[in-house]
């Protein structure tokens, strides 16, 4: 799980830094939209722009002469750089925020499997604590449990007990008991095949 964790917050970082990025942008824009707005270019296209440039006196070298319009030009050129400096930022957190979910459904898939596994070691833990107490109290009688309702008679006989599934009520809550390798009977209750193994 580290990785899947390591990469998890590796990609919450990056959406950190990219909506902090985009704040910063949004605040560029905001400034730099008012100052066209007081100049007047905020709605001025590239094309009217170059229409205008052609109405500003300019020196022998192309340069513009009029402070105002050097402003407005500026300004023009301020808002449209924010605005892409906007929409890249914009597009960085979408991208973030789509790594983000990936790495968040790897993190939480790995997580739900290691529950999962130590959820099947701590039912096997108490399995196995459950089977030694059960150990403990047939070996009381004599009989030598070595696996669930599987083992050895006080006589040295190999036993076996096995659930029914059967179409009855009665069935389902019977078993079935061999012993060395003969069947004694197919439909009793659990406490008649301890009574008969208990017995040989």
């Amino acid at each position: 799980m580290k990785k899947a964790e390591l990469s998890y917050t590796a990609r919450m970082n990056d959406m950190i830094k990219a909506n902090a990025s985009l704040e910063r942008a949004k605040k560029s824009y905001d400034k730099k939209l008012a100052n066209a707005v007081k100049l007047g270019v905020d709605q001025m296209t590239n094309e009217e722009r170059l229409a205008w440039l052609k109405t500003v006196p300019c020196d022998e070298y192309g340069f513009m002469q009029d402070k105002e319009a050097i402003k407005k030009n500026g300004a023009w050129f301020d808002l449209l750089i924010a605005r892409q400096n906007l929409e890249g930022a914009e597009y960085k957190v979408q991208k973030a925020e789509e790594q983000l979910n990936k790495a968040e459904e790897a993190f939480q898939s790995v997580k739900a499997e290691e529950e999962m596994m130590a959820d099947a070691k701590m039912k096997e833990a108490l399995w196995e604590e459950e089977f030694e107490k059960e150990q403990k109290e047939w070996a009381k009688d004599g009989i030598n449990l070595m696996k669930r309702y599987e083992g050895m008679t006080p006589k040295g006989q190999h036993f076996m007990i096995y659930g029914n599934c059967g179409w009855t009520m009665r069935s389902r809550h019977c078993v079935t008991l061999y012993v060395g390798g003969n069947v004694i009977f197919t439909s009793g209750e659990f406490w008649r095949a301890y009574m008969e193994i208990k017995a040989r």
